[in-house]
Parts: C-alpha cells; sequence; structure tokens
C-alpha cells in the first residue's frame, strides 16, 4: 500500500502503525524529508515543533493522524480512504474548528474504538468462575455439592419483631394519636367570623399553650372576637 512512499512518525504513535508502514513498502525518513507526516497528539512536542516552523506556516507540510493508517490497514487500500479526513491541525486551531463545524472525523472513530472495550484475562477467569458456579448444584445450606431441588412450593415468611420502631401506615390515622397530634373530628368548632393569619401582623393575636390542657380564658375569647 505505501511502496515508495516516506513518511514521519511521531513519538506519540504506536510502533505497530510504524511496522504496518514499513512492511508495506513505506520509508520513515525525517519529517523535512517526508512526504507524509504522522502523529496521535497535536500537543506532542515533536509535533508541536512542525506546527511552529517555517515549512507549515508557509503550507508546505501538513500533518495527518495516524489514525488513518489503521483504516487503511482495515480496508487494505489506500484509495478508499480520504486522507484529508484526518488532517490533524494545532490544539488552537481544533478548538476553533469544533466550536464552528464540530468534531473531526478521526475523533468519531476514536470514540467508537473506546466503546469496544476488549475483554481482559481477569473479566475471562472471572465470567468462568461464574459459569462453573451456575452449574454446580448446590444444597440448601448453600454447599458446593449435589442435592436434589426441591418441587415444593417456597412460601417466604417474614421475621417478627418484638416492638416495630415506626408505626404501620395502615394504622393511620392513629399514627396521629402517637405523636400527638390532634385529630380533625375532634377539634372544637369555631362558629365566629374566620380571618386570614398574617404573622406580625397588628391586627393578628399570638397565644402560646404551655400544656396540652391549655383552656382560653374568657378575655383572652374577647380578644379574639375583637381582633378586625
Amino acid at each position: 500500500m505505501f511502496t515508495n512512499k516516506k513518511a514521519w512518525f511521531s513519538n506519540s504513535v504506536s510502533e505497530k502503525l510504524c511496522h504496518l508502514w514499513v512492511s508495506e513498502g513505506g520509508t520513515i525518513v525525517s519529517w523535512k524529508r517526508a512526504d507524509y507526516l504522522f502523529s496521535e497528539d497535536a500537543s506532542s512536542p515533536d509535533t508541536q515543533r512542525v506546527f511552529e516552523s517555517v515549512d507549515y506556516a508557509e503550507d508546505r507540510v501538513t500533518v495527518f493522524h495516524s489514525l488513518f493508517l489503521s483504516t487503511c490497514e482495515k480496508t487494505q487500500s489506500t484509495e478508499s480512504v480520504s486522507i484529508g479526513h484526518y488532517v490533524l491541525p494545532p490544539p488552537c486551531v481544533q478548538k476553533e474548528v469544533k466550536a464552528a463545524v464540530g468534531h473531526f472525523i478521526w475523533e468519531q472513530e476514536i470514540s467508537q474504538k473506546k466503546v469496544k472495550v476488549p475483554c481482559s484475562r481477569a473479566n475471562i477467569r472471572e465470567n468462568m468462575v461464574l459459569k462453573e458456579d451456575l452449574l454446580r448444584p448446590q444444597n440448601d445450606c448453600g454447599n458446593r455439592e449435589g442435592a436434589k431441588i426441591s418441587q415444593e412450593p417456597a412460601i417466604l415468611t417474614t421475621p417478627q419483631r418484638e416492638t416495630s420502631p415506626c408505626c404501620n401506615v395502615q394504622q393511620y390515622p392513629v399514627n396521629n394519636m402517637v405523636t400527638g397530634y390532634v385529630f380533625i373530628d375532634a377539634l372544637t368548632r369555631y362558629s365566629g367570623e374566620l380571618h386570614d393569619f398574617l404573622p406580625g401582623h397588628p391586627d393578628c393575636l399570638v397565644l402560646k399553650a404551655h400544656n396540652e390542657k391549655y383552656t382560653i380564658t374568657s378575655d383572652e375569647e374577647r380578644a379574639l372576637r375583637n381582633v378586625k
């Protein structure tokens, strides 16, 4: 695929892609002699030196993302892959392009590769242990020994408590009695005119009950009636 083509590789590029380039007939040279410049990280020091060079400022060189080589390896062709989709600009330019256009094509391919997480050896061992536990019969005590599975229907029982930490919902409105609140039917009916209570308003009178058996006096009742 890369016969008689010369390329420069940044230190951020994996050795696998470098070997791929050479195995397909390509040659690795310095970046000033290369036909193609590949990097995986635009912020790597060697790639930054290319961006800061006069050749790059005068558009004589272009840096491409090394993912282009991975795509060529999958398709086994360079003609079906557009190298222009893999241009790797400096980080500052990337930020401006993303704000105006969106993500680069090679960024989307990297995101898709990250979704496909390969199974590690630890995960494989864990899955094998789980399969062994499922295939191995267990008795009622949990021992890993052969045991007959009971055909009788299972009966779920709930352990009883000597004292309940809280009142059951079914006992409502008894709960209100337990916590000291008075049920609405037990409230004394008031036949007078009702007004909105506004805290801090001069026409509102606040009385404090010091105990549950507090009864309003006749003077206080007259004062309440005079409040308008």
